[in-house]
């Protein structure tokens, strides 16, 4: 069985700006790799590697070849998976004052990657290029690092006062935009209080507030039968916006499967929270069950 995964993003910045992120290596080793050798030509080469790959090189790097392309509007290129020969494709258009980037990777034998799921992982190295692209600063990348603790923490830099990001949280519009990455569903809602409901709009996740102390702290319980999760997000104002730290604690010891499933989750949610809150938008428009299907 082999999947197919399809992700529409929203760009606010011209063509010409998207496809040099597609193509530089300066740039894609800020939001798609660790490193990367590029001839951006049809029949290039194209090799490319390092520890934030959304799926890890089976050696020291990964090796293909452009093998269809049009200037500032589309290329794409073979990508050898498992001795499967998948295939990434970039298309771009014009949309409104700034781009609408389509991108597809079809023929992955699998969704998990060793960071999480190829879907999660694939929106965090989008999410990136979009706040690259629109000239702010660097965001999460894919970990591959092995699980050695039963618990997870992430940090995000957020250009925004921690008022504004602790707005984002407390007010369902808000909510509902980015932890959906850019399609709301109208289901997520939160009673701002300890004690009050809060919802994601997720089957599974969050779905009550704990403990919330304005503009610094948010702490949510996350019922599961495997035992309850906290879920904390505390702001920290910094010289260039706030800090972000989340930790996802209770995990029982057996567990590393969900904490890895979880690390690429809310990497991607941070990345579109930063999006949300720097840029007014998340970016994705196509929703997330949407996003990729068996072929």
């Amino acid at each position: 069985m082999t999947y197919d995964y399809e992700f529409l993003l929203r760009v606010r910045a011209p063509r010409t700006t998207v496809f040099e992120k597609l193509l530089r290596i300066e740039h894609l080793a800020r939001w798609f790799c660790g490193w990367c050798r590029i001839e951006p030509k049809v029949g290039g080469k194209f090799q490319f590697g390092g520890e934030t790959c959304l799926v890890l090189p089976e050696g020291r790097g990964w090796e293909t070849s452009i093998d269809e392309g049009e200037a500032l509007r589309r290329f794409a290129f073979t990508w050898p998976i498992r001795g499967a020969s998948t295939r990434v494709a970039y298309e771009l258009e014009d949309a409104g004052e700034g781009t609408l980037l389509g991108a597809r990777h079809t023929g992955v034998p699998m969704k998990d990657s060793t960071c999480g799921t190829v879907q999660d992982a694939w929106r965090t190295c989008l999410g990136s290029l979009k706040s690259i692209a629109e000239g702010r600063s660097d965001s999460v990348r894919p970990d591959h690092s092995p699980v050695t603790s039963a618990e997870l923490r992430l940090s995000n830099l957020i250009e925004a006062t921690p008022e504004r990001i602790f707005q984002a949280f407390t007010d369902a519009a808000q909510l509902d935009h980015w932890s959906t990455g850019g399609v709301p569903a109208g289901r997520a809602r939160i009673e701002p209080r300890p004690g009050g409901a809060f919802s994601m709009g997720w089957e599974d996740g969050p779905d009550r507030v704990l403990e919330m102390e304005s503009d610094r702290r948010l702490v949510l319980q996350w019922p599961r039968p495997q035992g309850d999760l906290r879920v904390t997000f505390d702001l920290e104002a910094k010289a260039s916006g706030t800090a972000v730290y989340l930790a996802s604690t209770g995990y029982p010891a057996n567990e590393s499967a969900a904490i890895l499933d979880h690390r690429g989750r809310w990497s991607d949610l941070l990345v579109c929270l930063k999006n949300f809150v720097e840029g007014g938008e998340a970016g994705f428009a196509n929703a997330y069950d949407a996003q990729v299907r068996e072929a």
